[in-house]
């Protein structure tokens, strides 16, 4: 019997280990597929501040429910692995690879209607706003928000373009060094409405 059954394997064992592997792969497809994928809320940007994918969740998961998200069928998404060096954003031929690499992953992200909203120190948002990264906030935010947030509204041309957040909670939570971080919607966005209630969920008095 055992020499039948070595026999056997012998001449099978190609025909069986396919069977697995397809057998596997199905299983797989059929549970990748059966998924159903949540729905984007924001994807945000934060500049020199580069954290742990656990932090990153952390805030995610912060961010999500304070925008009255839903765990299971929603999501938001921050990239805090860029890095950008102020002094060479100013000049004409950008050398360092770790800012031209980030630059180009921001562009990406623009181009592509994903990012919503960008945290960075006040050099690097600077070098932003004059490329107009950002909607003006005028308009977008109610007049009691608007009214609130007076004294921290960061101006380029007379016009409101980002809040400072060097006070608020989520700085101070997440240990965030930036110098003068502000925070800006991006202008190109296609989600503003669920951006304005992060601005309004960072900025709540009751926080």
């Amino acid at each position: 019997m055992r020499k039948k059954i070595s026999d056997w394997w012998t001449y099978h064992r190609r025909s069986v280990i396919s069977g697995l592997f397809a057998a596997a792969f199905a299983v797989y497809a059929a549970v990748s597929f059966g998924e159903e994928e949540k729905t984007q809320l924001l994807t945000g940007i934060l500049i020199n501040q580069v954290r742990e994918d656990a932090v990153t969740s952390r805030m995610e998961a912060e961010i999500l429910g304070g925008i009255g998200g839903n765990s299971e069928t929603e999501e938001v998404f921050i990239d805090a692995t860029l890095t950008m060096d102020a002094q060479e954003l100013g000049k004409e031929a950008i050398s360092d690879l770790n800012t031209q690499e980030s630059m180009a992953k921001l562009t990406t992200y623009v181009y592509a209607h994903e990012l919503d909203f960008l945290i960075a120190e006040a050099a690097v948002f600077d070098y932003y706003q004059n490329l107009n990264a950002f909607a003006e906030l005028d308009g977008l935010l109610t007049n009691e928000q608007y009214e609130a947030l007076e004294d921290m509204l960061y101006a380029a041309d007379g016009k409101a373009v980002g809040i400072r957040m060097d006070d608020t909670e989520f700085i101070k939570n997440y240990e965030i060094t930036l110098d003068e971080p502000v925070i800006g919607i991006i202008s190109g966005s296609e989600r503003k409405g669920a951006a304005v209630k992060l601005i309004a969920y960072l900025f709540s008095a009751e926080k």
